[in-house]
């Protein structure tokens, strides 16, 4: 939540990795999306941390598209 606040106002496009180099976020310029590589407890932190704005995963995504 930290990076996201920090990063996602004013972000161009930014991909986050950790220490280990596996990606964990990315920031769009457009404000459009904010992706993370999170596991499901992450995922509902960050859903409660963020309130009613919309999110699905990356599988309701391609489902949706398919």
């Amino acid at each position: 939540m930290h990076l996201l606040r920090a990063f996602a106002p004013w972000s161009i496009g930014v991909e986050l990795y950790d220490a280990a180099m596996v990606w964990v976020a990315y920031f769009s310029d457009t404000g459009s999306s904010v992706c993370f590589n999170v596991t499901d407890a992450e995922a509902v932190a960050i859903r409660a941390a963020l309130g009613s704005i919309p999110m699905i995963t990356v599988s309701e995504l391609n489902a949706r598209r398919g």
